[in-house]
C-alpha cells in the first residue's frame, strides 16, 4: 500500500458550523481504474467483465467524467432547529445499536422469509 496522504480525489463538501451538509465527487469513468480497484479487492478482470460487463463496455467507449452531490436534509433541519443531535429531527431515529424502537426493528426473521432467501440460522456456540 502507499501513503494515504498521497491519494488525490475529486471530491467536494459543504460544511456549516462544523456539520457536513453536502457531499459529492466525480465518479470513476476509466476501465483501468475500475479493474485496479477490483483487483485490490481480490477480483480478477474476468470476474469484473462477467459481473459488470455493461459498465466496462461503456467505460471503454469513453464515458465522460460524471459526478454528483447530495444534501443531508436532516442535517440542515437539525441546524435550523438549533438541535445538537440529529435524532431530534428525524422521523424514526435509531438508537446506538441501530435499533428502531418505535418499529421494533430489526426483528427476528420468520421461517417463510428465511426459506424464500434460502437461508438458515445457525445457533451460536454456547
Amino acid at each position: 500500500m502507499g501513503d494515504p496522504l498521497a491519494v488525490h480525489a475529486y471530491q467536494y463538501d459543504l460544511a456549516c458550523n462544523g456539520y457536513e451538509l453536502i457531499s459529492g465527487g466525480i465518479r470513476n469513468h476509466k476501465p483501468e481504474i475500475m479493474y485496479k480497484a477490483f483487483e485490490l479487492a481480490g477480483y480478477p478482470n474476468s470476474e469484473v467483465d462477467k459481473r459488470f460487463g455493461g459498465m466496462v463496455k461503456a467505460f471503454k467507449y469513453g464515458a465522460p467524467p460524471h459526478g454528483g452531490c447530495a444534501m443531508g436534509i436532516d442535517r440542515a433541519v437539525m441546524l435550523l432547529a438549533d438541535e445538537s443531535n440529529i435524532r431530534e429531527v428525524i422521523m424514526f431515529p435509531m438508537n446506538q445499536r441501530a435499533e428502531d424502537l418505535l418499529m421494533g426493528a430489526p426483528s427476528e426473521p420468520m421461517n417463510e422469509q428465511l426459506r424464500e432467501l434460502r437461508l438458515r440460522v445457525v445457533p451460536k456456540d454456547q
